[in-house]
């Protein structure tokens, strides 16, 4: 009985650990439920509360590349109908400072998946967003253009099926 219930136990721990939850109430378990609210006042439009959540000198760069002030991101904040589901959290605090990753799935308007990345700062004891990268998960192509590449510069192409992201060198 003993040894099933140490069985039970390890298995219990290793799922939780595995699937990146955190213990209620924690501070990881906190920022996360920050983030989902963030989210929410993004898709409602809510200049307010999204801007309660991100410091006055928050730097952010957009799927695109493009680098926002808080100004610029509140000025994007509108409205719109899709639906976003976060997951895979993984939360990791230095302090005051906490780093965290998400995948999000969007559904609606824009179906895509992005990764996140936020650095968190507590500030007058407020949990805060002072930087944000996001980047959008490409899907697998299974068929892509192989550019043959020199120092010459390209000097080919050709079609090949694939299961991998082709990467360009420059």
């Amino acid at each position: 009985m003993r040894t099933i219930l140490s069985a039970v136990v390890l298995v219990l721990g290793i799922s939780s650990i595995a699937l990146g939850q955190y213990k209620k109430g924690s501070v990881e378990d906190k920022l996360i439920q920050l983030d989902k609210a963030w989210t929410f006042a993004e898709l409602k439009g809510d200049k307010k509360a999204a801007g309660a959540l991100i410091a006055d000198d928050y730097v952010g760069t957009t799927q695109r590349g493009e680098i926002e002030n808080k100004a610029q991101y509140l000025a994007s904040v509108v409205p719109n109908a899709d639906f976003v589901k976060s997951d895979d959290y993984k939360v990791t605090i230095y302090g005051n400072t906490a780093i965290m990753t998400h995948r999000g799935t969007v559904e609606g308007v824009r179906n895509i998946q992005f990764r996140s990345t936020h650095i968190w700062m507590k500030r007058k004891g407020k949990w805060l967003i002072v930087a944000h990268h996001g980047s959008q998960i490409i899907p697998m192509v299974e068929e892509a253009s192989i550019i043959e590449w020199n120092e010459k510069g390209i000097v080919g192409e050709t079609t090949r099926r694939t299961t991998q992201r082709i990467e360009r060198p420059f």
